[in-house]
């Protein structure tokens, strides 16, 4: 016992004379400015614990000639400071390390015995590495491509495993900030496997952060929220306070989209304060920009403004662009909300000119939904509509069906491969047992002329099994391929109705813009009933683009949806009865369009004339499948009827007869109470 105390007192006495060595060191070179290796360094405006590191990493140095602990001992400062400074160190070790290769007639890594080149290789790909780290942060998308992409070139040669892990996670960052998801999830799955294979702890949980924020762009909170939880774990286990800090924001933000306000600030303060005690910049400007919707949200707007300003100003000194426009767009939200029209137009085109400027679709979507209210404000229609089509288009960018598809797939992979990885080590220890048995079992059975008839039995077996297994093999690879065209088709199908739909979509939103400037009650009901008809159409084609069976459309459902959201338009301040009877029936697109849009005349017809000085009434829709494979539908109300002396000539009478005629139908009017009409009809084939 005795012995370990004076171990420790001479290991005390060696650290604390390093110390004091270290002092007298720095004091003897702290006013010489090539001492510290960079120009511009300024000593006032660096904390106390950076001051620490910055004496420390020099020492080292200073006190070696060697070159790889010369490296070390900058990328301590290069990993340390996470501001302008560590670009400016890691420039110097770049230009130090490209000194040292002059020798070599080429960087090409083919002599694997030369250690000293692999350092310095090693070295001068970190060094890129850090250059296209600094482009992704500052929005410069393409660069950081070019850099982080020579980087993984270079450390895949001289066979450095955890930087092209590294690698890879970067340049999945930088898929993901320009809006190619699916790209982005099978690079952080590619990091993820090698720093699993690794035993990376601070990879694997860096790696499992990156696609909690995946999940949670796609609206997955459950799944983004687990991944998340993982990831902070882990950080929590080896201590990675900047790693803490980075996923306890990005939880807080998953508080904050299920609406549970006091949970997500606990998370932001928390996160706060770790990245205000390490100083990291970038992060402390995304924390204060969480803070301030929080308190936006609450309703505490100067709270939330003073959060904004500090995060705006963080970002500006720092570059941050993407921290400067999502700032910019909450301080435009908050004019708008106080009706100060100019100070939000200001903060919007700010906004998505640096949006724009990034490529980065979320920041152009927001920017260009905050423009378009606010041009309706001042009643620049164009403008207005023009912002309205591009939100529209940012939007589906940034979350589509397919996205998620393609993320299902990418994790569906990233599963299938770690246990076709189990499976391939479990049945190489069966083969290695089943090799033991079969020697002993010939050993025992050497003497037996029946194994050997026996074994022949089995060796002609085996080859009907294998031919049979070949010709299995060629069905299934010929079932495969058939489904993946099926899949293709299909797609292509789903997009097409996709982009009709958003198609109609914009020609709502523009009919809807133009209707604003009309005075006159008449015309507006016009565009009224034109809009109608353009969302019968948005609807069906919305129903068949969301359905995994393009074939078959719930018929019952779709009548239903759209004669619900026609009563709620019109029927205001009535109460009106709904009667739908749906017979299971199937039809295309063919057949449900022109359909649809007979079902809309009629009862927008009903609902403008039959109910007028009534508070109540019903509506009827009923469909069925007759016995000669025709089709029948009775449609009306109840309402105060029409004289039947009476004959419209107006547009929907003519659209009701041009769809009738399409289905290759007839319509007669019923005697009954109110409007009842009788449409027999063929169902046309065909999607």
């Amino acid at each position: 016992m005795k012995q370990t105390r004076t171990h420790y007192f001479y290991k005390y006495l060696l650290l604390v004379s390093t110390f004091l060595f270290a002092i007298q060191s720095i004091g003897q070179n702290y006013a010489d400015k090539k001492y510290y290796l960079i120009d511009s360094l300024d000593l006032d405006k660096i904390s106390p614990v950076k001051k620490k590191l910055l004496d420390s990493a020099l020492t080292m140095y200073h006190a070696t000639k060697n070159d790889t602990s010369q490296i070390n001992a900058v990328n301590i400062l290069v990993k340390g400071f996470k501001d302008k400074n560590s670009q400016k160190y890691n420039q110097w070790v770049y230009e130090f390390v490209l000194l040292k290769l002059e020798k070599y007639p080429s960087l090409i890594y083919t002599d694997r015995n030369d250690l000293y080149k692999r350092s310095l290789l090693k070295s001068y790909a970190r060094a890129i590495n850090k250059i296209g780290v600094v482009y992704k942060d500052q929005g410069e998308y393409l660069k950081a491509y070019e850099n982080l992409n020579k980087s993984l070139k270079i450390r895949e040669e001289i066979g450095y495993k955890k930087g092209v892990a590294y690698s890879f996670n970067n340049i999945g960052q930088v898929f993901y900030y320009r809006g190619d998801i699916p790209k982005a999830l099978e690079y952080f799955h590619k990091s993820l496997k090698i720093k699993e294979a690794l035993n990376d702890q601070r990879g694997i949980a860096n790696s499992l952060n990156n696609i909690g924020v995946i999940y949670f762009q796609q609206e997955d909170y459950s799944k983004a929220l687990e991944y998340y939880l993982k990831s902070l774990r882990i950080k929590k286990e080896i201590n990675n306070k900047y790693g803490i800090g980075n996923t306890m924001s990005n939880i807080g933000e998953v508080y904050y989209k299920r609406k549970e306000l006091l949970r997500a600030l606990d998370f932001y303060h928390g996160a706060l304060e770790i990245r205000e005690e390490i100083d990291d910049k970038k992060g402390m400007v995304v924390t204060l920009n969480e803070i301030g919707s929080i308190y936006k949200d609450q309703g505490n707007v100067i709270k939330a403004f003073e959060y904004y300003k500090k995060s705006l100003k963080l970002g500006k000194e720092n570059s941050d662009k993407e921290g400067v426009t999502f700032a910019l767009y909450k301080m435009g939200s908050i004019y708008l909300d106080q009706k100060d029209l100019v100070k939000a137009k200001e903060y919007a085109l700010e906004s998505i000119s640096k949006s724009q400027e990034m490529g980065a679709p979320e920041g152009i979507r927001d920017a260009s939904d905050l423009l378009s209210q606010v041009y309706q404000k001042e009643n620049n229609w164009q403008k207005a509509f023009k912002m309205r089509e591009l939100y529209i288009s940012m939007r589906d960018s940034v979350l589509n069906i397919e996205t998620e598809k393609e993320i299902i797939r990418q994790q569906s992979l990233y599963e299938i491969e770690k246990k076709e990885q189990e499976i391939t080590l479990l049945s190489t220890q069966n083969e290695v047992q089943e090799l033991e048995l079969n020697r002993n079992r010939i050993l025992i059975t050497s003497v037996s002329i029946a194994f050997g008839l026996a074994l022949i039995l089995v060796v002609v077996a085996y080859r009907g099994y294998k031919k049979k297994q070949v010709v299995n093999n060629l069905l299934e690879k010929q079932k495969e391929e058939i489904t993946k065209k099926n899949e293709e088709k299909k797609a292509m199908l789903k997009e097409i109705h996709h982009r009709v739909k958003n198609n109609l979509q914009v020609v709502n939103s523009l009919l809807k813009l133009q209707s604003r400037e009309i005075e006159d009650k008449n015309i507006v009901s016009m565009f009224k009933e034109a809009q109608n008809r353009v969302l019968s159409m948005a609807l069906l084609h919305e129903k068949m683009y969301r359905s995994d069976d393009l074939q078959h459309i719930d018929v019952k459902e779709h009548i239903t949806l759209l004669v619900t959201d026609l009563v709620k338009n019109y029927a205001v301040g009535e109460k009106i009865e709904l009667e739908i009877n749906i017979d299971k029936v199937d039809f295309g697109l063919r057949t449900l369009v022109p359909l649809g849009l007979i079902i809309n005349e009629v009862i927008t017809n009903s609902l403008k004339y039959a109910f007028k000085d009534v508070e109540e009434g019903k509506i009827i829709v009923d469909l069925r499948k007759t016995e000669n494979k025709s089709f029948e539908m009775i449609i009306g109300d109840d309402g105060i009827g029409l004289d039947a002396n009476e004959e419209s000539t107006g547009l929907g009478k003519k659209l009701i007869e041009t769809f009738v005629k399409q289905l290759q139908g007839s319509i007669n009017r019923l005697k009954h109470k109110g409007t009842m009409f009788k449409i027999e009809f063929e169902g046309i084939n065909g999607l």
